[in-house]
């Protein structure tokens, strides 16, 4: 009868996930890029949210359409810094970018 196999625990997987990330700087680079993105992301929609917004009038008074803001709320955008200018100006929010080394 063949072994069971064992389910990772939590534990576990976020070890392996360290240790994959430490030994693939292209991973690990990704991954940041990544998380960037989805925060952003977050970070707009709770805004809009809290300023009792719909994405329509948020891209109304950003000037743009209402998927474009759909697509940056969702992380799938590569929004270029005019458009985040726009729509940071549209919340009343302040756009901090910064370069890191």
């Amino acid at each position: 009868m063949p072994a069971k196999k064992k389910k990772d625990r939590p534990d576990d997987v976020s070890a392996y996930i360290r240790r994959r990330l430490a030994a693939d700087s292209a991973l690990a680079s990704a991954v940041e890029v990544e998380s960037a993105r989805l925060e952003l992301a977050r970070r707009v929609r709770q805004l809009r949210v809290r300023r009792q917004l719909t994405q329509g009038e948020l891209a109304e008074l950003a000037g743009t359409k209402q998927p474009n803001i759909a697509r940056l709320e969702s992380g799938r955008a590569g929004p270029t810094l005019g458009f985040l200018e726009k729509v940071a100006s549209a919340l009343g929010a302040k756009l901090d970018v910064r370069l890191r080394g």
